[in-house]
């Protein structure tokens, strides 16, 4: 449940699953999935950055590369995120605007 829950840091986390959200996602598999356990067997929290606008930060800053896979989904577009930082460092590829640091 991506944007859910409370906002924490790394050093004051608790790591309790928020019961709110469990309840959301119940309702969610009794109403979309009938037949399936609601009941989770497991819990866990995920802690992750994200921008304002919830995008990637792709740019550079004179011959530094910043890259910031950040907004929860990052780790999926790690292939391509790494292609634009190469693009970058190698002079090859310009930063898309949308991803520039000035936007963040």
């Amino acid at each position: 449940m991506h944007g859910k829950g409370t906002v924490t840091t790394g050093d004051d986390r608790d790591g309790i699953p928020d019961g709110a959200v469990r309840d959301e996602a119940r309702r969610f598999v009794m109403t979309k999935a009938p037949g399936l356990e609601p009941v989770p067997s497991r819990e866990l929290t995920c802690l992750y950055t994200y921008t304002a606008s919830e995008d990637f930060i792709v740019d550079r800053h004179g011959a530094l590369v910043v890259v910031s896979a950040c907004s929860g989904h990052g780790a999926k577009f790690a292939p391509l995120l790494g292609e634009f930082a190469m693009s970058l460092a190698s002079g090859a590829g310009r930063p898309e605007a949308r991803f520039g640091l000035a936007n963040h």
